[in-house]
């Protein structure tokens, strides 16, 4: 029997088949007593199956990934935070926090001048938030955006890290901060870590959907 024609037999017995050829079964019989003897051929054999093991698992564990998601991968991203619930450090009657999701760029909420300032938004369920946008006030005091904390978690008391910006951030910027991975949660925070007024025109959470492409 020649090297590859065992090797083509020892790839069917270890990928598990029941089928296997006649002229494989007889070769591998014909030849056991130096198929067994000969340890170089073994230890290739053996590289083998354990290469053919790895590649298994890889391809159980993408496929376990891809039937777990109901879209097969077909996943958008999408707003998520507007006009949803929301809340903030300190109250400003002329400045709400919800002013941050109702999708008008000419209002803004803003914080006393607090310790440790911050802003959340419910977003009614869990979702896998991606990244989140943020249009920065646009007069002159823009750079009051720095050492920025962006959390998600279920629950307020749990919360994840998703990203950090150092800033200090420029008048009227967009910035666009993209979670280190996608961070699973209901509510989204986003805190300054000094003394400071916090004040943002809007803020757009941006999640995979929990419909599909090909739903549309």
């Amino acid at each position: 029997m020649t090297f590859a024609k065992m090797l083509y037999c020892a790839t069917v017995l270890i990928f598990g088949c029941t089928m296997l050829s006649s002229a494989c079964e007889i070769g591998l019989s014909n030849y056991k007593g130096k198929f067994i003897n000969n340890n170089r051929l073994l230890e290739k054999i053996l590289k083998l199956e354990t290469m053919l093991n790895t590649t298994l698992k890889k391809r159980e564990e993408m496929l376990n990934q891809m039937l777990e998601s109901p879209c097969k991968g077909h996943l958008r991203i999408e707003d998520v935070s507007h006009e949803k619930l929301t809340s903030q450090s300190s109250h400003n009657a002329l400045y709400p926090s919800g002013n941050a999701v109702d999708g008008d760029l000419t209002t803004m909420f803003m914080t006393n001048f607090d310790k440790k300032p911050y802003w959340w938004v419910d977003l009614g369920s869990s979702f896998s938030v991606h990244h989140v946008e943020i249009w920065n006030r646009k007069d002159n005091v823009g750079r009051r955006l720095r050492k920025l904390d962006i959390l998600v978690g279920p629950t307020l008391s749990e919360m994840k890290l998703c990203t950090y910006y150092k800033g200090h951030a420029n008048n009227g910027e967009y910035l666009i901060l993209n979670c280190s991975k996608p961070t699973n949660g209901r509510y989204v925070k986003l805190a300054i870590g000094v003394q400071e007024w916090f004040n943002l025109m809007e803020v757009k959470v941006f999640a995979y959907s929990k419909t599909c492409l090909a739903d549309e």
